[in-house]
């Protein structure tokens, strides 16, 4: 027992991280209402403000796992980003009107005449540490958690399980108080104080129990491979391939298949004949093995398979975005008791967490379908599918709702309450988490036959980075469809309000752009099926005459 009290203690300390992360997680969600209500900014510009700040967590998570793996180590990249988290939560909540309204000279209510320049730097300041906080946390968090559990267990397949599901019940305890606590809470300054206080509480926890932690130092990164690879390669760029495939370095060891694409990269392998193998091998920026250079070849071949992922970004920032600012004027009510907002958020985290889960089972089932191989390639296609069926719903039931404004003549009140049940919007919440889920999951699964479950976690996040790349991108799509939309004297799709403007063209606009990225990535798909990448003998020298061998 006297065993078990540390990892006990240490367990707990860590799951209070998570509760504070979670309950953040749905007052952040509540952003774009504060935007649009109290900085009485437009719909289009809040969301291009929530996107860059959503782009920004779904980049930095690589950046921060490479410095965690390589200079500070898990518990210093966790500690860090907590107080990134407690800082950038603490200035959010300054920022709102009346926290700071005598020291600044301002007023103290919700108004946008009460936010002044003190106001404005905090909040773009509170964004960039909440994003440094967040990314900080998915890079060493569970991470973190799995070295607490090295000693009690040494299968590396049960602590995950059992991170996982530590990290299934706190989710659902905590978002059960996030539901219904939150939205009841009526003062913004509370609403991001509350969450601020409980970041700084469960940091406080955290570093209660450095004594009893685990400490795992920086093991290296997989990124350093790639990039000594590139550095090797371009070192010996003007030098012949070996006549003998066998003369590359550490050939005879190499578990991977020897492929035949990026010829120039097997340079990187290639030992010099002016110097000894031993004096070649201390400098890993000049030499590498095969098997590191077939690893590079094939992160690299998968780049552009990942870049057709980035639609998926832009699709996901519509529930923090224009879907919230739907529901903002709809019906609440179900007879006499109003439903909070929130409530769309926990069934889009539901729909996340168990309809992959649900696709995975029934894909079992079939007869000769092999679940490990092609279920993570045709659940990439399913998330897809499930896209351009979110935006068709979301397209018709914002058709509905304009169509309910005009006819209660409401374009020019974009404050007054619509007649319309707001669970109309329910199903478009769903399926973007069904899309978020599947496309998650499906990606892990596909990575994981490839790679080592190192590669596969920087794989993962990359597929994180370009889809943070596609939250910013939807701003760009939007300013580029809104002026399509003006040619020929027509109004722009975006007009000031959510009334006046046409958000429902936009969706089928996206609903085609998903078709068209399904189609992308079936062809791809297709390419790399096609491709031959067995390890044939093949004529080196046919290429020796060239001084620069082309990729």
């Amino acid at each position: 027992m006297m065993v078990l009290n540390p990892l006990i203690r240490s367990v707990f300390n860590l799951v209070a991280l998570a509760w504070a992360d979670i309950l953040i997680a749905y007052a952040m969600w509540m952003l774009m209402i504060y935007l649009t209500d109290v900085w009485k900014l437009a719909f289009t510009h809040s969301a291009g403000i929530i996107n860059v700040y959503m782009g920004l967590t779904g980049i930095m998570p690589l950046f921060m796992q490479f410095i965690a793996d390589t200079v500070m180590g898990n518990y210093w990249m966790l500690l860090f980003s907590s107080l990134a988290y407690c800082t950038g939560m603490g200035f959010l909540t300054m920022s709102t009107p009346p926290v700071l309204s005598k020291l600044t000279g301002t007023c103290g209510s919700y108004e946008p005449e009460c936010i002044g320049d003190t106001q404005h730097i905090l909040f773009y300041a509170a964004l960039a540490l909440i994003a440094v906080g967040t990314a900080g946390h998915v890079t060493s968090l569970a991470s973190f958690l799995g070295e607490q559990l090295m000693d009690a267990i040494e299968n590396i397949s049960t602590r995950s399980i059992i991170s996982a599901y530590i990290g299934n019940i706190v989710t659902f305890f905590v978002s059960v108080v996030a539901v219904l606590g939150l939205p009841y809470i009526k003062p913004w300054s509370l609403h991001f104080g509350i969450p601020t206080i409980c970041i700084l509480v469960a940091t406080i926890i955290f570093l209660s129990g450095s004594r009893t932690y685990t400490y795992v130092g920086p093991q290296g990164s997989h990124l350093t491979m790639v990039l000594r690879v590139l550095v090797a390669a371009a070192s010996k760029l003007f030098r012949r391939h070996p006549a003998d495939r066998y003369e590359l370095h550490g050939m005879s060891d190499c578990p991977l298949p020897r492929t035949r694409f990026l010829r120039c990269l097997d340079k990187a392998a290639l030992v010099l004949p002016d110097q000894s193998l031993e004096q070649q091998q201390n400098n890993r920026w000049r030499l590498c093995t095969v098997t590191e250079v077939e690893a590079t070849k094939l992160i690299i071949d998968l780049i552009p398979m990942a870049i057709s992922f980035i639609f998926l970004g832009l699709l996901s920032s519509l529930g923090y975005t224009y879907f919230i600012e739907q529901a903002k004027n709809m019906n609440h009510k179900v007879g006499s008791l109003a439903i909070p907002l929130t409530i769309f958020f926990w069934f889009y985290i539901q729909a996340k967490m168990y309809f992959p889960a649900l696709y995975f089972s029934v894909s079992g089932l079939f007869c000769g379908f092999n679940t490990r191989t092609v279920a993570p390639v045709i659940g990439i296609m399913v998330s897809m599918v499930l896209g351009a069926l979110c935006c068709v719903t979301a397209a018709k039931v914002e058709s509905h709702r304009l169509h309910v404004v005009k006819s209660h003549g409401l374009p020019d009140k974009p404050d007054e309450r619509i007649p319309l049940s707001v669970f109309w919007l329910l199903p478009q919440f769903i399926l973007l988490g069904a899309v978020e889920g599947m496309f998650e999951i499906s990606a892990a699964a596909f990575f994981d036959l490839y790679f080592t479950p190192a590669l596969n976690r920087y794989m993962l996040l990359f597929g994180c980075v370009v889809h943070g790349l596609g939250c910013i991108g939807s701003i760009l799509s939007v300013s580029a469809v809104g002026k399509v939309s003006e040619r020929g004297g027509m109004p722009s799709w975006f007009q000031d309000t959510l009334n006046k403007s046409r958000l429902d063209n936009y969706y089928w606009f996206l609903c085609c752009l998903c078709a068209i990225n399904l189609v992308l990535y079936v062809v791809i798909r297709f390419w790399y099926a096609c491709r031959s990448t067995d390890a044939q003998d093949q004529d080196d020298s046919e290429d020796s005459s060239c001084c620069c061998c082309c990729c």
